[in-house]
């Protein structure tokens, strides 16, 4: 079961990045076989393996395990976003809180959707 979600995080990723399944296995130094192998479920993950994915993916392990993203990598990617960025992402981040709180209403998403292309 736990590979079939790794192998699942993985093929989203790799499809994310329009990636082939022999472009993703040059980038970590697999073959094709392999790739395909671990998206389905069919191989446990090594250690070493994850290692060169998270690096080929730009993503952490914890997301790679376990569908998560540690707080602190999250963290350290808004601290290098303009005083602007951070602002407008508080806001949309406040505003998914309202309209999931107000049970959906798709007025408040529309807001908070029209400020964001505002300030674009």
């Amino acid at each position: 079961m736990w590979e079939h979600q790794v192998g699942e995080r993985i093929r989203n990723l790799r499809r994310g990045r329009k990636l082939t399944m022999t472009q993703f296995g040059e980038l970590i130094g697999r073959s094709e076989q392999y790739v395909s192998r671990i998206e389905r479920g069919k191989k446990v993950v090594s250690g070493d393996d994850i290692h060169k994915i998270c690096e080929a993916m730009e993503v952490s392990a914890d997301f790679i395990v376990s569908g998560t993203v540690h707080p602190i990598v999250k963290l350290t990617e808004l601290c290098e976003l303009s005083p602007g960025q951070i602002e407008m992402t508080f806001e949309m981040v406040a505003s998914l809180v309202k309209f999931i709180h107000a049970g959906g209403n798709n007025a408040l998403l529309k807001e908070a959707m029209r400020r964001c292309n505002s300030r674009a």
